[in-house]
Parts: C-alpha cells; sequence; structure tokens
C-alpha cells in the first residue's frame, strides 16, 4: 500500500478513500514519519463489525460511484456464535460521493468533526494553553494537560488523534461546492492555487499533532490477538458490482410508433411520453410510449467477489453471509431469476492453508452458477514462477560467465499439490497468475496476456540461451583477466571469505533490473547481516536462497541466522521491506537459538512497535530469541543530535542510549565483532552510515544515502571492504549534490582517502536502468554491484574484472520499456 499511495500522489490523484478492516487508521498512522504527500486528501474506510441488523437489511456499500459499488464482508479472527457477525459491514464515514482522480464527479464532504483544517502556528511546540478548535472537546482537555501522552488515549479521542494524524499526512483539502461550481476561467485558476501547499510535514495546513508526530500512537487494542496465525487475522471479503445498462434502443420499433427524435432522448432516460400520432382514417389520437416497448431488456450488472480466506477457520463466517444477507445470497444462488438481476463473472479466491480442499469451502464454490468463473490463489497448489522474467534472463546469461557468483534464481514450476488432484471444485476453474486479464464488459473468460518470457524456457533447457559470438567472446577475454592474480592482494587477508550479496541496487524507485536498496553480508560461521531493506526485500531473498515447505533450509535457514537489520535512515526505499522480513520471521517453525537486533532511527523503532499492535513481529519476545530494538544514535562514533521536542519514553525502551549500547555489544559478541559503529553522514534527512569491525582484524563501512563526507573517512579509514552510494554519473555532480547523494567518481575518492581495500558501488540512479556508466580507466579495486550476485570480498578483482562482459550482455538485450529519467518516475524522495 505504501508504494502506491506514493504512486498515486505523484500521479496526481487529489482525493483518495482507502478501505480496510478494523485497525486501518492505526496502520496509516504508523507511516506519519516517512509517508506524507500534500497534494494529496486520503479518506480512510475502517469498516466496523456488522450490527445485529444484518441479517434482514441489505447491505450498505463502502464505496460507490457511477462506476462500481463496493461492499465489504467482514470475516472476525476465529468463528463466533452469533451468524450475524459475519454480515452487513457497518462503516460511519462512508463517502456519500468519493470521486475518482481528474474527474467532475462530487467529491466527499471533509470530516464532520472538522469543517476546515486548522493552520498551525509553527512557532509553537507546547501544547499546553493553547487553541484547539480543531479538536473536539473531550481530546482537548487531555491535550492542553501538561503530561498529555498520545498513548494514553482511548475510545473516541483514540480515534479522533489518529484521524487528525493522517489528516497531516495528507492535507490537501477537497473544493467546496461552491469552489466547484465557480472553477471558470481566472477564478478556477485561484482556487486552484489555493489548494497547492508547500512541501514539508509541518507547512501550512497541518495541525498541532504535527508537533508530536514522533510521539507513540495510543494502543491498538485488536479483538482477539495480534498472532501471526492465519486463522486470528481479521479480514475483509469484497463484492464489487458494476452498473446495469440498458437495453439495446430498437429504432425501427420506434419508428413504428411514430417516436419522434425528442421524445427518443426522454424514453431513453426512462421516461415514459404521450404524443398524438394520425390513425388509419387520419384522425390524430393519443399514443404513449413506454421505454420497454422500444428498449431492450437490461443487461444485469457484472459482479466480481474478492474473498480472501487465511485459514478454515473463517470458512463459517463466509458461507453464513452469502447463505443469510439478502443480496449476498441472490449472488450465490443458480437460480435464472437471481441471474437476471446479478450476473456474477469472477470470483477471487485467495485461499489459506487447507482452505481449498476443505470440503466446507468447495460446496460453498458450487453454490454459485455454474457458469462464474473462479480464480484461485493458493500456495499449496500453484507453482513459483518468476514474475519479472527479463532480469531472470540476465541472470541466465550471467550464469554462463560465472556460475557461482551468478546463481541461478529460485523458481518452481510444479506445485506442491496439483489442482486437479482436488475433488469436488466447480467447473470454471483457473489458478491466478501474473497477465491473468478478465474482461467484464464484454463478458470473456479469464485470459493470459501475451507477454514474452525470457526466462523458464532457457532455464529449464526447452530452449538454448541466447549467447551470440561477441558476447561469448567477452565472456572469454574477461574469465582471462580475472584470473591474473591481483599484486596488492595477500592469500591470507583477514576477511576474503565473507559474502556480500547486493539484492537491490537501485535508488528511489526499483527499475527492470534492479530492486531498491539492500545489501547482505555473510559471516562465515557467525550469521548474517542486511544493510538495509526496501520493498520486494523478502522475494529476493527467496529468488536467491530458495523455498522449503518445512521451514529447515533456503530462505528460512537464512532467516535463523539473520542476526543484525541495520537501517539507515527513513527513506522508504531503504525500509518498506522491513516488516515483511520481520512477520516471516515470526512464522518460523523451527525457530531461532539468537536475537535478530534492529538497529535504526528512533522513528523506524516506532514504526515496528506500534505496527507490532496489529500484527505480532516477535519485538522482545519472552525467549529472548525475538526482534530487539537498538537506538542507531547511541552507537554513534561521536555524541549524535538529540531529537527535537515531542520525543517521550512512553513504552520505548531503546531511548535509553546506555540500553542500546550494552544491547549492541551482545549482538557484536553473538556476530563476533570487535565493534558496530554508527556514523552520521550527509543526506537531506538524519541518516547514518556503519562500520563493522570484526575481531578477525577485517571491517566493512556502508556509506548509506550521503554526499562525499569526511566523517566517513575517518571513522572508516583502512577498511576491508567500501560499500558506497554511486547515484549519479560523474556528468551529473551538481543533480547529486542538490539531492545529497554521490556520483560515481566521489564515491571512489573517498574510498582512495579511507584507504579501503576494496570497493563496491551500489544505489544506481533509475536513469541507468541496466549497467552504470562507470569509467574503467583508474585502477582502484572497486566494482560495481549488481542484483543478487553472490560476491566474495576476495572476488571483487574478478567482478571488477567482468564489467566489459556484463556490459556487452546487457547491450545485446532488447529492452521494451521506455528508459524513464528518475525525475518522471514515483520516487521514495532522493
Amino acid at each position: 500500500m505504501i508504494g502506491l499511495l506514493m504512486f498515486l500522489a505523484d500521479a496526481s490523484i487529489g482525493n483518495l478513500h482507502v478501505a480496510g478492516p478494523r485497525g486501518l487508521s492505526h496502520y496509516l498512522a504508523t507511516l506519519r514519519t516517512f509517508l506524507w504527500r500534500d497534494s494529496m486528501s486520503l479518506n480512510p474506510i475502517e469498516v466496523d463489525p456488522p450490527v445485529a441488523t444484518a441479517l434482514v437489511h441489505e447491505p450498505t456499500p463502502i464505496f460507490k460511484d457511477e462506476n462500481i459499488t463496493v461492499f465489504g464482508i467482514h470475516l472476525p479472527p476465529q468463528s463466533p456464535a452469533d451468524p450475524v457477525s459475519a454480515l452487513e459491514s457497518n462503516t460511519s464515514n462512508m463517502p456519500e460521493e468519493p470521486s475518482t482522480s481528474r474527474s467532475k464527479r462530487k467529491r466527499s464532504p471533509s470530516p464532520k468533526s472538522s469543517s476546515k483544517r486548522q493552520q498551525v502556528d509553527e512557532t509553537a511546540s507546547d501544547s499546553a494553553n493553547t487553541s484547539n478548535s480543531f479538536m473536539s472537546t473531550s481530546l482537548q482537555g487531555s491535550f492542553n494537560k501538561s503530561n498529555f501522552s498520545p498513548y494514553a488515549l482511548i475510545g473516541d479521542d483514540a480515534k479522533e488523534w489518529l484521524r487528525l494524524t493522517i489528516e497531516n499526512m495528507f492535507p490537501k483539502m477537497p473544493p467546496t461546492p461552491d469552489e466547484k461550481k465557480g472553477r471558470k476561467g481566472k477564478k478556477a485558476k485561484k482556487v486552484e492555487e489555493s489548494e497547492t501547499v508547500q512541501p514539508g510535514f509541518g507547512g501550512a495546513r497541518h495541525n498541532k499533532l504535527v508537533w508530536h508526530k514522533e510521539r507513540q500512537l495510543p494502543k491498538f487494542v485488536p479483538s482477539i490477538s495480534n498472532s501471526s496465525d492465519p486463522a486470528m487475522r481479521e479480514t475483509l471479503c469484497y463484492v464489487v458490482v458494476g452498473p446495469r445498462y440498458r437495453g439495446r434502443f430498437d429504432p425501427e420499433k420506434a419508428e413504428a410508433l411514430g417516436l419522434e427524435k425528442q421524445n427518443r432522448a426522454k424514453v431513453c432516460k426512462g421516461e415514459t411520453v404521450t404524443f398524438k400520432v394520425p390513425d388509419e382514417k387520419g384522425n390524430m389520437i393519443e399514443r404513449t410510449v413506454r421505454p420497454e416497448d422500444v428498449i431492450g431488456a437490461s443487461e444485469p450488472p457484472q459482479v466480481i467477489l474478492i474473498l480472501d480466506v487465511p485459514s478454515p477457520a473463517h470458512i463459517p463466517d463466509l458461507t453464513t453471509a452469502f447463505e443469510t444477507n439478502p443480496l449476498y445470497s441472490r449472488l450465490h444462488s443458480k437460480k435464472i431469476e437471481d441471474k437476471n438481476e446479478y450476473s456474477v463473472h469472477v470470483i477471487y479466491h485467495m485461499c489459506g492453508p487447507r482452505v481449498l480442499e476443505d470440503p466446507r469451502y468447495k460446496s460453498f464454490m458450487n453454490g454459485f452458477a455454474d457458469s462464474v468463473h473462479h480464480v484461485v490463489a493458493s500456495r499449496e497448489h500453484a507453482p513459483d514462477p518468476l514474475t519479472f522474467t527479463s532480469v531472470g534472463g540476465i541472470q541466465l546469461k550471467l550464469n554462463k560467465l560465472d556460475s557461482d557468483m551468478f546463481p541461478i534464481p529460485y523458481y518452481r514450476l510444479k506445485p506442491e499439490k496439483e489442482l486437479s488432484s482436488v475433488s469436488g471444485l466447480p467447473p470454471s476453474v483457473t489458478l491466478m497468475q501474473a497477465n491473468l486479464h478478465t474482461d467484464c464488459r464484454p463478458v470473456k473468460p479469464p485470459q493470459l496476456l501475451d507477454v514474452t518470457d525470457n526466462f523458464h524456457p532457457y532455464a529449464t533447457g526447452e530452449k538454448s540461451i541466447p549467447l551470440s559470438k561477441p558476447v561469448l567472446g567477452a565472456f572469454r577475454r574477461s574469465r582471462s583477466r580475472s584470473r591474473s592474480p591481483s599484486p596488492s592482494r595477500a592469500a591470507n587477508e583477514p576477511g576474503q571469505d565473507v559474502v556480500v550479496v547486493p539484492l537491490g541496487t537501485s535508488s528511489a524507485a526499483p527499475s527492470k533490473y534492479r530492486n531498491v536498496s539492500s545489501t547482505l553480508i555473510q559471516i562465515p560461521n557467525y550469521g548474517n547481516i542486511l544493510l538495509d531493506a526496501g520493498e520486494g526485500t523478502w522475494g529476493q531473498l527467496i529468488r536467491f536462497y530458495g523455498d522449503d515447505p518445512d521451514h529447515k533450509s533456503g530462505v528460512w535457514e537464512f532467516l535463523r541466522n539473520l542476526k543484525c537489520i541495520f537501517v539507515s535512515h527513513a527513506h522508504g526505499d531503504h525500509h518498506i521491506g522491513l516488516i515483511k522480513l520481520l512477520a516471516m520471521r515470526k512464522q518460523l517453525r523451527v525457530p531461532p537459538t539468537s536475537p535478530l537486533w534492529v538497529v535504526s532511527l528512533h522513528p523506524i523503532l516506532l514504526y515496528l512497535q506500534e505496527f507490532s499492535d496489529l500484527e505480532d513481529l516477535g519485538l522482545n519476545s519472552p525467549d529472548g530469541n525475538g526482534v530487539i530494538p537498538v537506538l542507531s544514535d547511541a552507537l554513534s562514533w561521536r555524541p549524535a543530535r538529540k531529537y527535537l521536542g515531542g520525543v517521550a519514553s512512553e513504552n520505548q525502551p531503546w531511548l535509553d542510549q546506555n540500553k542500546s549500547r550494552a544491547l549492541a555489544r551482545d549482538m557484536c559478541e553473538s556476530l563476533g565483532l570487535s565493534d558496530f559503529v554508527t556514523v552520521d553522514v550527509d543526506h537531506k534527512v538524519r541518516c547514518y552510515g556503519s562500520v563493522i569491525k570484526h575481531k578477525d582484524n577485517w571491517s566493512i563501512v556502508f556509506s548509506a544515502d550521503t554526499k562525499p563526507t569526511n566523517n566517513l573517512v575517518r571513522a572508516g579509514e583502512g577498511a576491508t571492504l567500501l560499500i558506497h552510494e554511486a547515484t549519479m554519473g560523474d556528468d551529473q555532480a551538481d543533480a547529486a549534490k542538490e539531492k545529497a547523494h554521490s556520483t560515481f567518481g566521489q564515491a571512489i575518492e573517498i574510498g582512495r582517502k579511507m584507504e579501503a581495500k576494496n570497493i563496491l558501488l551500489t544505489h544506481f540512479s533509475a536513469r541507468y536502468p541496466r549497467l552504470p556508466p562507470a569509467s574503467m580507466q583508474d585502477n582502484t579495486t572497486w566494482a560495481v554491484a549488481l542484483d543478487h550476485a553472490k560476491i566474495r570480498i576476495a572476488d571483487i578483482p574478478k567482478l571488477r574484472a567482468y564489467i566489459p562482459a556484463i556490459k556487452r550482455c546487457f547491450q545485446e538485450i532488447e529492452d521494451d520499456e521506455d528508459e524513464v529519467e528518475t525525475q518522471n518516475t514515483a520516487t521514495w524522495g532522493d
């Protein structure tokens, strides 16, 4: 959702409604320290559990416009005794007439409790004795107390705090009805200009909660538990109903009835008209024409169902909803009269373990009309192919250059269980897969789009890997150069067996061949360190290590040995994948035997703490082997800057810097490190690089995002390996400076000053979708990182020798996508 929200905001979607189950507002508010867009207004529609009248009444839509009507079916975390629990979903803040982007449709009004969002006196940081007209009287009473704590709020006050927090994140005001009417000529221009706000969290339209954005939210208490067990998960299913289209107008009948042009328009609008026509004798008589006299039968609305069923425990509530609710029972029917009213075209079944084979669920599926298409997503019954086959194709080619350095990505074309082995399914069942397209009007069955597969036919041997003679020649020359020993490298130099795996080497946004930032460090006999975890890191890890249903090997073994995640700063391309990693670690069937220390800034650790109210991430597990937060400021190589006002220590033990340092010593002992130091670097936000020193006398320096800074040079002197960002080419020095990044040459120069023995460049701009334009003229031991390369420190010179061959390989790849500049893409914030 985070990436989608940023994309939509950057695509000028000014007004957005987001619907979801209980906890949605809490989830959105947890993102406040790193996700905000002044150009967007966001209205969360949190679907409450149903009311008792749901048994006998039509459900209330959670969204409606002229194209679709959406209903939500609430599935609680466990099967309650009361069958009404899964029926009509109630929402108190449903938009009356929600809009879509750049349309002339009416927009929903502002929240009832605040007709206008208040301006903030930016010089005021003290909550006491202030006028807070944007708040309710109850919340204002708590807010003005000297010992005020958002964490202590409950009930309506807590809900209001979340609402105001989200308003701060997305403060754009939708236009009033008067403004919409006046949008003509110069008046329209003035209105549009008035809606523009200055960028940055804390601008003119933010309320005073902005000064408390780094304090902990009110605690969200789930109805049952925040367990990672699928059976304990609260979920929503969706019913999407399209419009009813009128039948075809029959001009021949209209002509025979004498229906003239002006009356035809009225009849097409559903009106009955009466007019005079001559009879056979020429006498004028009255004739009445109803719409059904000249218009065929209307086309029933097409219906799509999206059913999220995490476990068999959710099945009874789902089936009860379709048996009892007046609307849903008509959908779950084989009767002709019901199909003429609502035509269910396709159902997407997102099935958790054991759901699809449950007799109750199969019976439920068979209750729909035989014409319904069922698209099933079930991990047990689906293969696991690569989705992005272009990057898999280039990895296949590079595997022919060096099979150890460029392993073939994990994939599986055979499911654990064949879908055909499941008896009793309805007649039209299709496995959900990428690029499966379904047309609802005109009605067509699900069909796969014609997309070129650049990986699987070649990986399976069905086709030969296309390597031209020039590429094969470049491979041979590069391998020959790589065998020449490096004169400056001793065979027994410490740290040579440490492995670096770039999991994401793109900056700001993923590109065709690169994911966003993440770098894995494998320390033999000790464990793993992850430097940043951008969105999609979990998927990258699965492709590198492979999956194992029994959780004994592959990516699950990696999770057991993962002992440190260092998140450098709060830009989303460096940490949005963190939550997924922790959630998957919590699902390990063979538990880890040591903790996972997460070293980061206060806003990131606060985000983890607040998100844990929604899903158990294993923070501070009683067995001592859970997730342990460590404040990166406490590990700084020099006294760190203090956080500004508004940070309090309620339920945030990491703010005790002495405690964080003690925890870091435990982490170092577990990883065989002599020290783990953070280094303040020069970026647009508070950002730390790191210096990792091992007892075996080797060290790795990680720059994070930064302009060239001597802080790294001083703190990381004599490093075995410097991993440095190189966002821009040397011809983009001014742009790099403006965005607080480094060029290739600047990164290499920092390594020279540091006297680093090896340099690995990463974090490349999306303007370089394949290989960055790095010069090969100097003799420094540096190389360019590639996603999913397995690089021993000893092999850095070998990777450098491979660069001409890699470049030649990329040159022969046909890229059908436009290579757009970074400024034309949705980004996390450079």
